[in-house]
């Protein structure tokens, strides 16, 4: 793998032009799966990327980024050949061109709006992830919903946290606030002819110990009979 990372970059760097971009060979793995090849990087921390699949021969992506978010669309390529040479020149010189200097990023599009709407942070991307991570560990059963910054309604079902594989992946500083159920109902069938049994288990303190244990604030709303933690308010 080190020799065709190897390869792969003296492949990139001699047949493209950084213009006034830096190109340099990056050491670091980019979590378990993913090695970081090439990193050219202009002013204004503007980096043209190609990261390589540690899972997957032959598999890379490239893109724009500046402080670690995408300015542009993740690509994918398998080989270097010319065409993909070609996709990557085009973007490398849009960069110099200034196109993407204007450009906002995602956690900039977010302060954006929550500047413009007036809201106050409750919480971090650190205290969404061990606050998210212990209702994994502790309650997985229980159903949550929640609304984002740039949502204009509210999302009219409640989910559980191992199917919203979204909520797993996302920017969590865009979450405007999420909302917990305090009660699992559970359905027995008991046969074609007969009704099915309903059991309601009151989670109520099992939630409370997870949020005091990780200070988080929240309010109760006994009408829902669900926690809602702010993100912003």
């Amino acid at each position: 793998m080190k020799a065709e990372n190897a390869d792969f970059y003296d492949t990139l760097s001699e047949r493209l032009d950084p213009r006034s971009g830096k190109a340099v060979q990056s050491a670091e793995n980019d979590g378990e799966y993913w090695k970081n090849v090439l990193d050219i990087r202009w002013k204004g921390d503007i980096h043209f990327t190609v990261t390589k699949a540690l899972f997957r021969r032959g598999l890379a992506v490239y893109c724009v980024m500046r402080d670690g978010q995408l300015l542009s669309p993740q690509y994918y390529a398998a080989k270097p050949d010319d065409t993909l040479l070609r996709a990557m020149q085009h973007i490398i010189d849009d960069i110099e061109n200034g196109k993407y200097n204007n450009k906002k990023t995602l956690k900039e599009k977010i302060r954006k709006l929550v500047s413009e709407r007036g809201l106050v942070s409750y919480m971090n991307n650190t205290k969404w992830r061990e606050f998210l991570g212990a209702l994994r560990e502790k309650a997985p059963d229980n159903c949550l919903q929640y609304k984002t910054v740039f949502e204009d309604e509210a999302p009219a079902e409640y989910r559980d946290i191992f199917s919203d594989e979204e909520l797993e992946h996302m920017e969590l500083s865009q979450i405007e606030w999420l909302k917990i159920k305090s009660t699992l109902t559970e359905h027995e069938h008991m046969g074609a002819l007969l009704p099915p049994k309903v059991r309601t288990h009151d989670k109520k303190e099992e939630l409370l110990q997870i949020m005091r244990e990780y200070n988080i604030p929240y309010e109760y709303g006994e009408d829902e009979q669900a926690f809602i933690v702010y993100g912003y308010k």
